[in-house]
């Protein structure tokens, strides 16, 4: 079997036909009519039959949101059907969320959830390491159909999600016709687990926007506000979730919580953090390519360059604020894992994030885990090709908004081993918290 490569042409993104032909047609709405948040707020009222909201942030936001997509998205008339539908869905699921907490308050009496968050800066090896991880019997991950419907749809009793599974796995096959290279970009499937980040979505306090869409305004609106409500409210669903579903401990990742390791910990000072590394030099235009195929789902007007410049100032300041907040919280226990060794020693790895969250690695979750990492990765049709060029970024752009960062960690350069010589357990000052460098 021949096996292609993902498009770099990012200028001109692939459409199947009925597609192309939609966005030609004319259109009768305008962007003011599609995007406003209170007409939106509105649609979820009629949908759910319910118009109490909790106290976590939702319409500030939105409206940031929905004036950057106005003024500045430029979505296709098949991308502003996406990215409204979606709106629609997170204010739709925000209502039935706070409706269950409410009519069930024994959920937020629950003990705080007991927490793994993998935060490592995009494609570093999270994904990986959070599929593994979400192989323990006892692990609660947020498989793709939740994210789209985390709260009981009507119909479904408790502990019943045969309708949410049966709409995620349509809505993967539908990614997978819209656009293919995405899929060789980022795989999805309805039952493997992702990323919180699309929990934060309840609250529009999340990177997703920026990564979907060229919302410059809203990104920057969002760096200056406090996210710990946001962080509260997530809290709050986590535990909504392990009431539903039950199980010992929650494995969450996404590089989001990077910017927002503050408030993460602020939230959750229990939790054990795991930051993953690999050379920006490989991980950079990757990232780019990523985010460009992202956008490329709902704008025909992808500027590359501008992805290349807005992602590489963000990295800079993801990871900036992610050393900020290990300096400001010395007894949390922070686990370093490199991305070679995950590779060449995944074991290791788990090993030490267990010792860290005081767990003991037993017979049944080896066997678990090791069954996970022997498992055959799914045949990919495509090949993700990427170059930092297409992204108008060079070496020497890296070296200077991420050189800091990769001399801190002493993150191995691009194409070298891992040296084994630098494996070590160091304790620290929390209940046997280790760091594996």
């Amino acid at each position: 079997m021949t096996i292609s490569s993902t498009s770099t042409d990012y200028a001109n993104p692939y459409r199947p036909w009925p597609i192309k032909l939609y966005n030609k047609l004319p259109q009768f709405r305008s962007d003011e009519a599609l995007f406003d948040p209170d007409k939106l707020f509105e649609f979820a009222k009629r949908k759910t039959g319910e118009s109490q909201l909790s106290s976590a942030p939702l319409m500030e936001p939105l409206a940031e949101l929905c004036k950057a997509i106005r003024e500045e998205a430029r979505l296709s008339a098949f991308g502003k059907i996406i990215q409204q539908t979606r709106l629609k869905n997170l204010i739709v699921n925000r209502l039935r969320l706070d409706a269950l907490m409410r009519q069930h308050p024994e959920i937020l009496r629950q003990p705080e959830p007991e927490i793994i968050a993998i935060v490592g800066l995009a494609r570093t090896g999270t994904t990986l390491l959070h599929r593994t991880l979400a192989a323990d019997p006892e692990a609660r991950t947020l498989p793709s159909w939740e994210t789209l419907n985390p709260a009981p749809l009507p119909g479904e009793a408790k502990g019943d999600a045969s309708k949410r599974v049966k709409l995620g796995t349509s809505a993967a096959k539908f990614l997978d016709w819209l656009a293919p290279d995405f899929s060789a970009v980022h795989p999805l499937n309805a039952t493997e687990p992702e990323e919180d980040i699309l929990l934060l979505d309840l609250t529009f306090f999340s990177q997703t926007a920026e990564a979907v869409m060229h919302v410059p305004s809203y990104s920057a609106w969002l760096e200056h506000q406090d996210h710990r409500p946001a962080y509260e409210y997530l809290r709050d669903v986590l535990k909504t979730l392990a009431w539903l579903r039950p199980r010992k401990h929650w494995v969450l990742k996404t590089p989001n919580h990077s910017e927002q390791l503050g408030p993460l910990l602020s939230v959750f000072p229990n939790a054990t953090i795991v930051q993953t590394h690999r050379d920006p030099m490989e991980t950079m235009a990757s990232c780019c390519s990523l985010m460009a195929h992202s956008q490329g789902l709902s704008s025909d007007h992808v500027n590359a360059h501008a992805i290349g410049k807005h992602w590489l100032r963000k990295a800079a300041i993801m990871a900036q604020k992610a050393s900020d907040a290990r300096k400001n919280n010395p007894d949390v226990s922070f686990v370093d894992i490199y991305y070679n060794q995950l590779i060449s020693d995944p074991n290791t790895a788990i090993t030490a994030i267990y010792k860290a969250h005081g767990y003991v690695l037993d017979d049944e979750r080896k066997q678990a885990i090791q069954k996970a990492l022997q498992r055959p990765k799914p045949h990919a049709s495509k090949r993700h090709v990427y170059n930092l060029s297409d992204f108008g970024l060079a070496a020497s752009d890296i070296d200077s908004a991420l050189g800091e960062y990769r001399s801190q960690y002493s993150i191995p350069q691009q194409g070298l081993p891992y040296d084994e010589s630098e494996t070590k357990i160091r304790q620290s000052t929390k209940r046997n918290p280790y760091r594996y460098r």
